[in-house]
C-alpha cells in the first residue's frame, strides 16, 4: 500500500505535468507513491473514476496522503466521503480544487453533480487540510479554491506557479506540493528500520 496517492485532472495521465518529477522525487526521498491512471475521457464519468480509484488505491489508513488536481479534487472529495466513515487518514492536498460547478466545461458538469461530498466528516476524518490555488489561474479560478479551503477548514497555499499547474503552462514541478507533505512522510527506510 503506497501512503502517498495522486489523483490526477481532467484528461491527464501520470505521465504529464508534475507528476514525473513528483515519481522521480518519491525514489530519491523514499517515500511510497501511487500515482493513479484514470480514464481520460472527454466525458468523464464520475462512477467509473472512483470504481478505478478503488481498484488502484489500496487502502487507506492513519498515514495516508491524498493528493488532488483540479477535477480530482471533486473525486477524490467524493471517495473520501465514503471511505473514512470509519477511518483517519494524515492529509488531503487539493490543487486548484472547487467543491462545484465552475461556469465552463459544461462536459464535466455532470461529473460534478453525481458527486456527494461530507465536508464535515472530511474535516473530522482529515488531520492535515491543505488546499494550493495560483492567481494565474484561468481555468479553475482562486476564488473557487479559495471556497473550497474555508469549506474544509483547510491552510491555503498560494503557489509561486501562475497557471493551472500542467505541463503545457511550464509547470513541471510543484514544489509546494513537496513542502507541505514532507512533515507526514514515513521514509522507506525508517520503515524498515522500525521493524
Amino acid at each position: 500500500m503506497a501512503q502517498v496517492i495522486v489523483i490526477h485532472g481532467y484528461t491527464a495521465s501520470p505521465e504529464e505535468n508534475w507528476y514525473p518529477w513528483f515519481q522521480q522525487l518519491a525514489a530519491e526521498q523514499h517515500f511510497s507513491l501511487k500515482i493513479l491512471r484514470l480514464d481520460p475521457s472527454t466525458h468523464p464519468k464520475l462512477s467509473v473514476w472512483t470504481s478505478q480509484i478503488e481498484q488502484q488505491a489500496g487502502g487507506l489508513d492513519e498515514n495516508s496522503i491524498v493528493i488532488a488536481h483540479s477535477l480530482g479534487t471533486i473525486a477524490a472529495l467524493h471517495y473520501l466521503s465514503e471511505h473514512l466513515k470509519n477511518q483517519r487518514i494524515k492529509q488531503l492536498v487539493l490543487i486548484a480544487g472547487f467543491n462545484g460547478r465552475l461556469g465552463r466545461l459544461d462536459e464535466v458538469n455532470p461529473f460534478i453533480d453525481a458527486a456527494q461530498i461530507d465536508l464535515e466528516l472530511l474535516k473530522r476524518q482529515i488531520e492535515h487540510r491543505v488546499v494550493i490555488y495560483s492567481e494565474g489561474d484561468d481555468r479553475v479560478q482562486p476564488k473557487f479554491s479559495i471556497e473550497q479551503a474555508k469549506s474544509l477548514d483547510a491552510e491555503l497555499i498560494a503557489a509561486q506557479h501562475q497557471g493551472h499547474f500542467i505541463d503545457s503552462e511550464g509547470c513541471t514541478e510543484l514544489p509546494e506540493v513537496w513542502q507541505v507533505i514532507q512533515p507526514y512522510l514515513i521514509r522507506q527506510n525508517q520503515a524498515s528500520a522500525k521493524e
